[in-house]
Formats: structure tokens, sequence, C-alpha cells
């Protein structure tokens, strides 16, 4: 080996190594245990739960569970690191974990003027919920992620940095975020994900889903229902098991891949620089880079569209 590339590749393993290393130091100051919590708060509920959260510079995590009781942690980190209880000077936060009936509240806002993003030796304030799965969510937050698990009602999830995880969620969802990833699974409900600086992955929905994202792909799988997509940064991929009125999927900036059960009956719009397929009992007009017509005798409405590749449609 030449010493110019030996010395590319120690230049190369040190870098791999201190990447490493850094994303083990950023995993260990970010994790959460009850030991760490600033102050934990026990409410006592009976029947369907409403949840507020909201801070500004932290992220939030709501769990359900079988349990009748609603649980509040509250973490406050300084620079990286977690403060003990009493340790911290949060007289510009004004801190609210309160219960008015079934309506529970973990509110974090800043008084002082320019907020947690402005001044490099504010606190971070997250919180960790564990309520019963009957509860119907708002979560805000301008600086972290959001988490929702085993729930049942609505949810309501917006953030302005960071991502959203949603799992095992009964009821309808909007998720909204401008700087991060969606992610969804197990859901019974419809589902409108809306992110501009991130992906969207999305697996066995049932209900209807409506993703939109400005800067990344969509990725959807085992969907059941009507399916809206569009992104103008990246590709397409949805898998639709159980089709209902329409599928709708268009791209500025990627190809498009459907799949969609073989036997049953389509009206076909797609438009791409290359449109692929089986047309099975078809009749209508099909190109290079267009195809439109009913299969099967019409059905659904399956309009896909790019500018920017191919369009393919597979069967399950």
């Amino acid at each position: 080996m030449s010493t110019e590339n030996r010395y590319k590749w120690s230049v190369a393993l040190t870098t791999f190594i201190f990447f490493v290393l850094l994303l083990a130091a950023v995993k260990t100051g970010y994790a959460q245990s009850k030991d760490e919590a600033y102050t934990v708060e026990n409410f006592n509920t009976s029947g369907d739960v409403n949840l507020e959260v909201q801070t500004s510079g932290g992220s939030i995590k709501v769990i359900g569970s079988s349990n009748g009781e609603v649980s509040v942690e509250m973490y406050v980190r300084h620079r990286g690191k977690y403060i003990a209880p009493g340790e911290a000077k949060l007289d510009d936060y004004e801190i609210d974990i309160s219960q008015s009936g079934n309506t529970i509240k973990a509110i974090s806002k800043r008084e002082s003027r320019g907020g947690w993003i402005w001044n490099r030796d504010g606190y971070s304030i997250s919180f960790i919920v564990y309520t019963p799965n009957e509860t119907r969510t708002r979560l805000k937050t301008s600086g972290g992620s959001l988490t929702a698990k085993n729930l049942t009602g609505s949810q309501e999830l917006r953030t302005s940095g960071g991502s959203i995880t949603t799992e095992g969620i009964v009821g309808k969802q909007l998720l909204k975020t401008s700087g991060g990833s969606i992610n969804i699974t197990d859901t019974q409900g419809e589902v409108e994900a809306n992110t501009s600086g991130g992906r969207i992955i999305a697996k066995s929905v049932v209900g209807g889903m409506d993703a939109r994202t400005s800067g990344g792909s969509i990725t959807l799988e085992g969907m059941e229902g009507n399916v809206s997509a569009k992104t103008s940064g990246g590709s397409i991929r949805a898998e639709i098991l159980s089709p209902h009125d329409f599928i709708e999927l268009r791209t500025s900036g990627g190809s498009i891949g459907i799949t969609v059960p073989k036997e049953n009956g389509y009206t076909l719009d797609l438009d791409g620089s290359r449109v692929r397929t089986e047309l099975i009992n078809f009749n209508g007009e099909s190109e290079r880079d267009e195809i439109r017509g009913k299969m099967n005798g019409g059905g659904t409405v399956v309009r896909a569209k790019t500018s920017g590749g191919s369009v393919t449609m597979n069967y399950l």
C-alpha cells in the first residue's frame, strides 16, 4: 500500500471511529430513565382521558396501558446533561402539570423574550406520560420529537423541529412536522401526515392515508382504504391490500411503485417517463409513457403521475 493510500485509509478509519463514538455519546446523553426525572406527578382518572402536553425545547412521549392512572414524568436537561430535582433555575418557565376532571395538562412555556431556541443557556424540558389506552392527545413541541403508542381516540401531534412516531393507535391522527420524518405502524383510523423536511413511512394502516412531504420519499405498506401520497423530492412506494375509492400518487422528483390485488377492477390514469404494468381485461389507451382506461371493468381510481421517473404497477 502506497503512503498516500495508507494516509487516506487512516483518515477514513479515524473519521468512522469518531462518528461511532459521537453516536454512542448522543444516545447516552439523550436516554431517559425514571431515576433521572425532575418531577413525577400521578393522577387518578375514570373513563376516557383528554391529554394536552406542550413544551418548547424537548421531546414528548405518550404511552398507553391498561392502568387507570396517568403518570407524568418531567425531565430537565441543560447542555446535554440531566438536572437533578430542585437544581434547575426555572424562574423563566411557566410549568403547569395539573388535572381537571379527566383532562390532564403537562405544559412548559418559557416566559422570557426570545424563547429557548435563541438562548443557549436555556433548559430543555421533556415529558414522558403513561396513560390509559383510552386517551385523546394534543402534543406540541418546537424543538424535539413526538411519540404516541397504544392509544384509542383522536391524536394530534405537531412539531417544528423533530420526528413523529405513532404505533398501535385506534382513531384519527393528525401529524405535522417541519423538520423531521414521520413513522406510523399498526393503525386503525384515518391518518393525515405532513412534513416539509423528511420521509414518511407507514405500515399496516386501516382506514385511509393522506401523506405529504416536500423533502423526502414516501413508503406505504399494508394499506387498507383510500390512499393519497404526494412529494416533491423523492420516490413513492405504495402497497394497498384493500383499495377503496381511489389511490392518488404524485411526485416531481422520483419514481412511483404501486402494488394492488390482481383480481380487483381499476380505472387507470398513469403518467410517467415510462409506465409498466400487466394489463388484464383492459379497455382504453396504452402508450410507453401513459395508460388510461379500465381494467376488469373499472373500479378503484388509480392516478399516478411523475415528471421525474417511471410508474410501475404490480400485483399481490
